[in-house]
């Protein structure tokens, strides 16, 4: 489940129960979010404490996320990565692209 709660202008959003961005379920993820990326002046911050794995439809869907927030000039940021999400992240050189938090 996708949770999402607004904080000092930003949108913070946790994975409960969803250990995987995977093809399955990043498409779904991806549609809610870029919702949030349209809302002008708002921050985006993910949390991935719960993802242990991210497959390469979930990156395409972070990509399009991270893009559409830069459209709408809205910050986007990733927080508490996991550690196994981190070592994904540095294998296909996303940590350089994303902003961690």
């Amino acid at each position: 489940m996708v949770n999402i709660n607004q904080i000092d202008g930003e949108y913070h959003v946790s994975f409960n129960n969803i250990p995987k961005l995977n093809i399955i379920n990043s498409k779904e993820i991806e549609s809610q979010l870029i919702d949030l990326t349209r809302k002008e002046g708002n921050g985006l911050v993910l949390n991935l404490s719960e993802i242990k794995f991210i497959d390469s439809a979930g990156f395409e869907s972070l990509l399009n996320v991270y893009r559409s927030a830069k459209m709408n000039n809205t910050s986007f940021k990733l927080m508490n990565v996991s550690d196994e999400a981190f070592e994904l992240l540095k294998l296909v050189e996303l940590d350089r692209v994303f902003e961690l938090a």
